[in-house]
């Protein structure tokens, strides 16, 4: 562990998720972005091409850097709940489930994709927009998130379980 995290574990924490939610956002939005054209789908329905920024718009181009802050801000909202994600078998999965329920599909802003969208617009349900994208970047951010966490905690100094305990000093001369 750095001297930094030993200092503020929540900054390790929080640079390692942040790290791993824009590189997964980024990775994956521009995969699917490429992959179902869905900035042509958002053209193309005349609801959508009400509500949906264009691919040229200069707020669209820094999405990624919205991503900065959200994940610091997601990264404090698990902070708490750290054991749970991390000491115990599947906490991967438990970090997805999480973040996929309370962020994507039963977020309480009426977006597409989410309960509260299909309930309260008039947007077309058609799951192949989005949540391919939202369920296969989380499911990608919480394994490598959760593999590098419980790799950056098991760098604690000291002697660990293969090195045994210290040795005593020889008795000598006092």
């Amino acid at each position: 562990m750095s001297r930094d995290q030993e200092r503020s574990p929540l900054l390790g924490f929080l640079g390692r998720f942040m790290t791993v939610h824009v590189l997964t956002y980024l990775a994956f939005g521009l995969f699917f972005m490429f992959a179902t054209q869905y900035f042509r789908v958002f053209e193309e329905d005349p609801l959508l091409k009400l509500v949906m920024r264009a691919q040229d718009s200069p707020i669209v181009r820094l999405a990624v850097v919205f991503q900065v802050l959200r994940g610091a801000l997601l990264g404090v909202a698990f902070y708490p709940f750290r054991s749970v994600i991390l000491e115990g078998r599947y906490g991967w999965l438990k970090l997805f489930m999480a973040l996929w329920i309370l962020t994507g599909i039963g977020a309480v802003i009426t977006g597409p994709g989410s309960i509260e969208g299909y309930i309260y617009t008039k947007l077309r349900l058609d799951i192949m927009v989005g949540l391919p994208e939202v369920t296969t970047q989380m499911l990608a951010f919480s394994y490598l998130f959760v593999r590098w966490e419980r790799k950056a905690g098991r760098a604690v100094p000291g002697p660990g379980p293969a090195q045994g305990p210290e040795p005593e000093p020889a008795p000598g001369p006092r």
